[in-house]
This record gives structure tokens, sequence and C-alpha cells, in this order.
């Protein structure tokens, strides 16, 4: 895979003594969409918080669109600029309305006038259908429609990449389509998507490529059709027995 946009190289991390990454080697296309998936614990969002450096690892390397984010010479603001997350909890800021939710980032980051950034604000606030909420403020949205705020304000940026940490398990379930579907367009249009989800079905109908994670390991991963047909590995049936079963 040598156009890897994303490459962890035997990356280990510890909290204290617990073992939370062993020896991960996990590479990403340009315009691919990786689905982490696995059991409570496994070491899925610790793996995806390392590579935009929100978690700092304990050996190995990352290196994410050519920058070695643990060098000393990496400017880490600027990869983060080309790095959107988008969080299980929102974590948009209470006191800012939605509109300056998504322009605050665009005026401080990348030096757009209050005009531009709000000008690209709303168009993305269209895109989400949200418009009608520009001027309200997050404690009068639904966990969905903050969500769809959030990533809005990732795709402000225009990053390279999309890190989504379990967008969905923190909703409603009537709310969790909405979401979805937002996710399932962002598919369309080349981004660089690597998400942790419980959600199954996307990962069957969207992913290009399906990663399972057990106890800090990645255990298998491959196609989507092939890893929910037939899994390599018994960790593997078993997980999805019991996902697949509620």
């Amino acid at each position: 895979m040598d156009d890897a946009i994303i490459r962890m190289i035997g990356v280990e991390k510890y909290y204290g003594d617990f073992h939370a990454l062993k020896n991960i080697n996990f590479k990403v296309a340009k315009g691919e969409i990786v689905v982490v998936c696995g059991p409570s614990g496994s070491g899925k969002s610790t793996l995806i918080r390392c590579i935009n450096r929100l978690e700092d690892i304990s050996g190995g390397k990352i290196i994410v669109d050519g920058f070695d984010i643990y060098s000393k010479k990496t400017n880490l603001n600027e990869v983060r600029a080309e790095t959107g997350m988008v969080f299980q909890h929102f974590n948009l800021f209470p006191h800012l309305t939605i509109l300056e939710n998504i322009s605050i980032a665009q005026r401080k980051v990348k030096k757009y006038s209050r005009t531009k950034a709000d000008e690209e604000s709303m168009r993305l606030l269209e895109k989400m259908g949200l418009a009608n909420k520009a001027h309200g403020y997050p404690n009068e949205l639904s966990g969905g429609q903050k969500q769809r705020v959030a990533i809005a304000r990732s795709l402000a940026m225009k990053p390279k990449i999309i890190l989504f940490d379990e967008p969905t398990s923190a909703l409603d379930p009537e709310m969790i389509g909405g979401v979805l579907d937002v996710m399932r367009e962002l598919a369309k249009e080349n981004f660089t998507i690597v998400c942790v989800t419980h959600e199954m079905g996307f990962a069957k109908e969207v992913s290009d490529r399906v990663v399972f994670m057990d106890h800090g390991e990645i255990v298998e991963e491959g196609a989507p059709k092939d890893f929910f047909k037939s899994p390599a590995t018994q960790r593997a049936q078993r997980f999805l027995q019991e996902v697949l079963s509620h």
C-alpha cells in the first residue's frame, strides 16, 4: 500500500502497567474507508486517538500524510488541521452558537475572515439539514443534530482524513440513522475515513476494509464481505455472533 496516508509501525501504548496497544502495524490508503471494530476495551478508541496524537504512544512510529507526528520537526497543528476528528460526545462549545462552533477554527487556524468562515459554515449546515439552527446553541439540539454539527465542524477545515470515534454510540436509536446517512454521503466524496463503530450494517455497506481488534491487538482484517461471511478467527466469530444477535 504505497499510497498509504496513515501508517502505524510497531506502535505500543501503555497506561501505567496496562498494555493498551500491542505492536500495531496498520496502514490506510488515500480515499480508503476503514472500520475498526471489536469488543469494549479492545484498544479501538486508543488506536484512533493516537493517529492525531490525542494520546502519546509508548513506542513505534506514526506517519500521517508523510509526516512523523512524533518528530520535533513536525508542526502538529498543521497535521491536525488535515485530520478531522468526530467524537462520541460531540465536544461542542456550549457558550457558542452553532454557527460559531463551526467557524471558530476556520478563523483561528485557517485565518479566514469572519465573513468567509460564516459563509462556509452556513454551506455545511445546509448540507447537514441544520441551516435553521445556525443561531441557536448546542443545548437546543438533539444528540443526532449535535453530531451532525460536529461533523460539519470537521469538514469546515477541509481535512484529508476524518477519524470517527464511535460517532453513534451516545445517540438514541432513532437518531443514529441520520448520522449514518451523513457518513454514507462523506464516503462517496473521497475522504480517507477511519471509523470506530459497533454499527455492523454500516461497516458491511460502506467500508473498504474491516479491522477487528481484541486485547490491544489487530486480530484480523479484510474486505467486509469476507469478514462478515467467514471471519478467520474464533475471536471474531464470537464477536460477530454477539453483536449480530442483538
